[in-house]
């Protein structure tokens, strides 16, 4: 059993390299295979399918990155300090994905990999921007706002301006928590 769990790691590492250096589109099970040292056999032996090894990766991938959870917020009562909070973490887990971003945006569309990734964080994300705005989290608007305002390109854009990482995060923090204040029920 011990031999089998590595087996499968090492198939795993392998996938995980092979979809960052050459892509999930250029990658096959033999590459796999050839890459972890085992018989493709072996490969399909344990995942099934090239679906099922990519589902495999995704859930590796998101616990590398480790993608900020609504518990986050848990005992952290303003508004303020909840956006700042979102904002920090976020940008944090923007910059440990930055190599599998890149991976992504090389393939282009149509990629189911790519595609079911970005689908499992949106879904998450959204869950932690409602958690994050408490109140508000049933302002559709609201959560638009924020996640479209909050976006790797923002913060990108406000450094490229001559911020510095903690200044462009404490610029969109204010700007959004500025914003969502206005839309609380009790002003």
């Amino acid at each position: 059993m011990a031999q089998q769990a590595k087996t499968r790691r090492r198939i795993i590492a392998a996938a995980l390299e092979l979809y960052q250096e050459r892509g999930v589109s250029a990658t096959t099970m033999l590459d796999i295979a050839r890459r972890a040292d085992v018989a493709p056999g072996t490969v399909a032996n344990h995942f099934g399918s090239a679906a099922a090894l990519a589902a495999e990766v995704t859930g590796e991938i998101f616990g590398e990155l480790r993608m900020p959870t609504p518990d986050l917020f848990d005992g952290v009562v303003g508004l303020r300090d909840r956006v700042d909070l979102l904002v920090r973490e976020l940008s944090a887990f923007f910059d440990r994905s930055e190599s599998w971003y890149r991976a992504s945006q090389r393939e282009g569309p149509g990629v189911s990999f790519w595609a079911d990734a970005e689908a499992s964080f949106y879904r998450q994300l959204d869950a932690l921007v409602r958690a994050a705005l408490g109140p508000l989290s049933s302002d559709d608007d609201a959560v638009a706002v924020v996640m479209t305002v909050f976006g790797r390109w923002v913060i990108g854009s406000l450094q490229e301006a001559g911020r510095t990482s903690e200044q462009a995060v404490s610029l969109v923090a204010d700007l959004l928590a500025s914003w969502l204040e206005t839309r609380t029920p009790d002003r």
